[in-house]
């Protein structure tokens, strides 16, 4: 179906404005248990719900009960996190991207685990992005193009021990054929010289990271 679908989780989201922005170009819109209460918050109303429900709000629950959306309900004792459940609904659905929100935090447990994730919606064809007000967290297979944003840097960090053919365009560093292993901070902090950036990797994956302070 190749669709555009907004995933909310339970982490911070430090303005309902970037929620405005993406639920503005995604056919469809999933919150992970307590990342209802963002949408609860400006009157927009997700079409899933999804989790174990030990974070949402009881009276925001109770809205979206009476509200009619459809609401798949899981054990506590579960083996997968509300996040990696609705990303599983989102790709079941047709997804072809899927723009995450409230998945970063001060629980970095959560975090690594939220960014860990865009290699299992990698593996099923489908491109994560995860976002919030200072970030945009990609994961990179093969090629990317991206558009300058003002104030942002480009950093590139190794998704697997080594990677390898890395060459990029339009960033003040260049790259060409070039290798990183984890463990060193050789692509962080990068500044776009053009309005669009590439990166290409031969083999490996790379986190490629736009962010600000």
């Amino acid at each position: 179906m190749n669709m555009n679908i907004l995933v909310i989780g339970n982490g911070v989201v430090e303005s309902t404005e970037i929620i405005k922005e993406y639920s503005g170009i995604s056919d469809l819109i999933i919150c992970a248990d307590g990342g209802a209460g963002y949408l609860y918050k400006i009157g927009i109303k997700p079409h899933i719900l999804v989790g174990d429900f030990d974070s949402i709000d009881p009276e925001v629950k109770r809205f979206y009960n009476d509200s009619g959306i459809e609401i798949v309900q899981f054990p506590r004792q579960k083996d997968y996190t509300d996040m990696e459940l609705a990303l599983d609904i989102a790709v079941e659905k047709g997804a072809k991207k899927i723009f995450i929100a409230g998945a970063t935090g001060s629980r970095l447990d959560h975090t690594l685990s939220n960014i860990q994730l865009l290699h299992k919606l990698a593996d099923a064809g489908v491109e994560g992005i995860i976002v919030n007000s200072n970030n945009y967290i990609h994961l990179l297979t093969d090629h990317m193009e991206l558009t300058k944003k003002e104030g942002f840097y480009l950093s590139l960090v190794p998704a697997t021990p080594r990677v390898e053919g890395i060459t990029t365009k339009g960033l003040a560093y260049p790259l060409k054929d070039a290798e990183m292993v984890m463990g060193t901070g050789l692509g962080i902090s990068n500044e776009f010289i053009s309005d669009k950036a590439e990166v290409t990797v031969k083999k490996g994956r790379l986190y490629v990271i736009v962010s600000r302070d």
